[in-house]
């Protein structure tokens, strides 16, 4: 029994001692890779004090919304803003005193030489005349769309300066964006056939009636494509030229009534009787002319029946 027991005791302290040998070597070995994970933190930590300076002063700092992120770059890339062309119409309208507008016209169209045909194209000039002077005028201008807001604020000021003001005033856009962009289309399309039906003339492939039928394509395809390139150079020319119709109207003068004498208004009086005799002698004669017809085909009936009653008086007289 004693021999057991110490044979007992003599293998738990066996035991012991190998566990706390293999705890040992396991700390031992754990001990580098603790070292290892700590070590950044340690460099870290001086950069880390030594970020305690006070920071910039606000002038210096760059602006956070100056700066664009990530996200804001790609929403920026995905809206796509197309600018309208549109082109503009003036339809400016005056009115001034009948002697006033032949100036006025050649105010307007001196301040057209000014700009220049490259700024300013004159369309059409009309002008109509009386006894009393200039009746009405027209003018129709094109004028480059940059300039056209300033060149309408200097025609209002050349009629104010011969006595006139503006009277009607209209504005209108056409938006034509889509025609430019459906023209721009066609002509590169019709650009490419005709590369390709060329490539194939050129190169003689295929037979003579594909090559006769290509070449008519090609004449087909140019005519399309000049057109088109015709079409949309008008299409820019009105973006670029605002259309300007001007109209000048004279003013019409009231004459102050002059004063009539007793001699004159009795006249009146003597004409106003004779008309009020005329209208009623009219009225009459047209009252007669309506009842004439029916008068007509009515008097044969009465005839006819004044006839039968004096028959059937005689009659009864007789009896």
């Amino acid at each position: 029994m004693g021999r057991r027991f110490t044979l007992l005791a003599c293998g738990l302290l066996a035991a012991s001692v190998v566990a706390i040998l293999f705890l040992i070597l396991f700390n031992a070995a754990q001990s580098p890779k603790i070292a290892a994970k700590t070590a950044p933190f340690a460099d870290m930590a001086p950069s880390a004090m030594a970020v305690s300076e006070p920071p910039p002063p606000p002038e210096e700092m760059p602006s956070v919304a100056a700066r664009p992120t990530k996200g804001d770059a790609v929403n920026t890339a995905a809206i796509s803003v197309n600018v309208p062309q549109l082109a503009y119409s003036y339809i400016l309208g005056y009115r001034l005193p009948g002697d006033a507008i032949a100036d006025a016209q050649q105010a307007h169209l001196a301040l057209c030489d000014r700009l220049g045909p490259a700024r300013c194209q004159l369309v059409s000039m009309q002008r109509s005349s009386n006894e009393q002077g200039f009746a009405n005028a027209n003018l129709k201008l094109r004028i480059a769309s940059g300039i056209a807001q300033s060149f309408s604020a200097q025609l209002g000021k050349a009629v104010s300066a011969v006595g006139g003001r503006a009277a009607d005033t209209s504005v209108t856009a056409d938006d034509v964006s889509k025609d430019v962009v459906d023209t721009d289309a066609r002509i590169r399309q019709r650009e490419i056939l005709v590369t390709r039906l060329s490539d194939m003339l050129r190169n003689r492939q295929g037979r003579v009636s594909e090559l006769v039928e290509a070449e008519r394509s090609v004449a087909q395809a140019q005519e399309e494509l000049d057109q088109a390139k015709g079409w949309l150079g008008e299409l820019r020319g009105r973006i670029a030229f605002s259309d300007f119709t001007i109209n000048y109207v004279p003013v019409a003068s009231a004459a102050p009534p002059s004063p009539r004498s007793f001699a004159g208004q009795l006249g009146d009086a003597v004409v106003q009787s004779g008309v009020a005799v005329l209208v009623f002698v009219r009225t009459v004669l047209t009252i007669l002319i309506f009842l004439l017809p029916w008068f007509v085909l009515a008097a044969p009936v009465v005839l006819i029946v004044l006839a039968w009653k004096r028959k059937q008086r005689a009659s009864l007289a007789e009896a």
